[in-house]
């Protein structure tokens, strides 16, 4: 259904709210749309990714354990590495009874610690910053692409940790990546104190803060998550949730439970949000058990080895 249908629905289906001025002007029952819309998504895990690069592609640095994570998601169900191997959720609490000093142990990543009020995670172990971390001065060159760096005392030289191809991420500068926004570039060189890039780079000169962290892996997530775009009223004649389609009448009852709580003599119905929040709820628990039994491993039908 498309967004202009559903608000439809629930205006003369329901509402018997059809004669301008209405009622429930289009504004708010899409508010109301996105709110039960986002509700959905989130307790029934019905948009299941692991294909959105934005969302499930982490980066993983050198010297670094803490990544923040799409505020979209709402459960990491698990993840894997590009080398190979899986990692799957703990929390604090599991990792204290069974990994001993779990947060200063550095190493190939085993679990992840989700925080959904942060919009952070944190993994267990982390790479050791010898793989590729600089900080310090670093001169950026745009003719020619070239960065480099004052070579400290246990820093590394470029040319031993890097390699064609091989990405890195910069921070801690004004023009090429900062702290909150760090930048990444793909080596095409290296030598002792320098590196040369493929994308574009700014003149800038850092005396000191810069820091270079070397790309060691990239971890894909999979993950339940909300809507990649909240829907607004000027795509309401084309656009459809991103939900299953069979789902989508079910939202009409989530839009009517906050309707009929306007705080109008001509609205208010306690009764009526009532009814529409029992329904609501009723069709988002029937949502959690579709998804579970259509997310079971199929069984293979096969001669048993004994009947032959």
């Amino acid at each position: 259904m498309l967004v202009k249908d559903i608000l439809w629905s629930a205006r003369r289906d329901y509402l018997d709210d059809t004669v301008k001025p209405y009622l429930w002007d289009d504004e708010d029952l899409l508010r109301h749309l996105n709110m039960v819309l986002n509700e959905w998504c989130r307790e029934t895990g019905c948009l299941r990714d692991w294909t959105t690069s934005a969302i499930c592609d982490i980066p993983i640095l050198a010297n670094k354990h803490t990544y923040a994570m799409d505020s979209r998601i709402t459960e990491i169900h698990k993840g894997y590495l590009d080398h190979g191997s899986l990692v799957f959720p703990k929390d604090d609490t599991w990792l204290d009874d069974n990994v001993s000093n779990w947060r200063r142990i550095t190493g190939n990543v085993l679990w992840m610690v989700p925080d959904y009020g942060l919009n952070v995670f944190r993994t267990v172990y982390y790479p050791d910053p010898s793989l590729g971390y600089w900080s310090g001065a670093i001169t950026f060159t745009a003719l020619g692409g070239i960065i480099t760096h004052t070579i400290g005392t246990g820093e590394g030289d470029f040319s031993t940790l890097l390699k064609a191809t091989d990405q890195v991420v910069i921070s801690g500068t004004t023009l090429n990546g900062t702290t909150d926004v760090p930048k990444t570039f793909t080596v095409t060189s290296a030598s002792v104190s320098s590196f040369t890039v493929s994308e574009t780079v700014a003149d800038e000169v850092v005396a000191s803060g810069g820091i270079i962290q070397k790309v060691v892996d990239t971890m894909r997530l999979t993950v339940s998550r909300l809507p990649l775009n909240q829907l607004v009223i000027g795509t309401i004649d084309t656009v459809s949730p991103e939900i299953r389609s069979d789902y989508h009448p079910y939202l009409t009852h989530g839009i009517l439970r906050e309707a009929y709580m306007k705080q109008d003599s001509q609205c208010l119905d306690v009764n009526k949000s009532k009814e529409h929040r029992d329904i609501f709820e009723y069709r988002k628990n029937q949502a959690r058990n579709e998804r579970d039994w259509l997310r079971r491993t199929t069984q293979t039908m096969k001669p048993h080895p004994g009947a032959i």
